[in-house]
C-alpha cells in the first residue's frame, strides 16, 4: 500500500469557454483569478452595504488583490493557511 495521495484535480461549476485550453484567445489561469476578484469584489460589495463581515477561500497568488479589493470596500483582511496548497482563508473585516 503506498502513502501517495492521488492526484486531485479540480473543476469549476461555470466552464470558461475563452481559455487558452478550450481553444480561445485568454490564459486560463489569468481568467480564473480575474474571475474569483471580481466575484470577491461583488460579494464585499453586498456585505459593506449591510455592515457584515465576510470570509472566502482564496488563491495565495490572488493575495495582493485581494487585500486590495478589500480596502477599497473598507475592510481588512486576515489570512490563514489553509490545508491545501496553494490556498488560504481570507477573514474580512470592516474597518468602520
Amino acid at each position: 500500500m503506498s502513502d501517495e495521495q492521488p492526484e486531485t484535480e479540480y473543476e469549476i461549476v461555470m466552464p470558461f469557454v475563452t481559455v487558452t485550453s478550450k481553444g480561445g484567445p485568454h490564459d486560463d489561469e489569468s481568467y480564473v483569478a480575474g474571475y474569483a476578484m471580481g466575484l470577491l469584489d461583488s460579494r464585499l460589495t453586498i456585505c459593506e452595504a449591510f455592515g457584515l463581515d465576510a470570509s472566502e477561500t482564496i488563491r495565495s497568488t490572488s493575495q495582493d488583490q485581494a487585500e486590495l479589493i478589500a480596502m477599497k470596500h473598507g475592510y481588512v483582511m486576515d489570512i490563514k493557511d489553509s490545508e491545501i496548497d496553494g490556498w488560504m482563508y481570507a477573514l474580512f473585516r470592516r474597518t468602520l
